[in-house]
């Protein structure tokens, strides 16, 4: 019973050296995984999202992409997400 064993395990080994071996040009092995993206917290309620989330699981709102910022139509100087007015020159914010 014990060498049936060995031979299940030593074709398991043999079976995932050869897979490894076939995936080898699309997978390496050697990379440290990517990063879980941070989360993102959404403009219109708040709430806290995956980071790779597009839309609040709240509301449903879009939720700004990592990076995205806002700019005044009229200064073009950087707004926040939420404002409605620029602080800069004080014209609407497009939305």
């Amino acid at each position: 019973m014990v060498d049936e064993l060995f031979d299940v395990l030593e074709d398991l080994f043999e079976r995932r050296k050869k897979k490894d071996k076939v995936g080898k040009g699309e997978k390496r092995t050697g990379e440290a995984p990517t990063p879980a993206a941070p989360p993102v917290f959404c403009t219109g309620c708040g709430a806290r999202n995956e980071g790779n989330a597009r839309f609040c699981l709240e509301c449903g709102e879009l939720l700004p992409s990592p990076g995205e910022e806002m700019r005044c139509l009229g200064c073009n100087s950087v707004v926040p997400l939420k404002a409605r007015f620029c602080p800069r020159c004080g014209s609407k914010v497009a939305v």
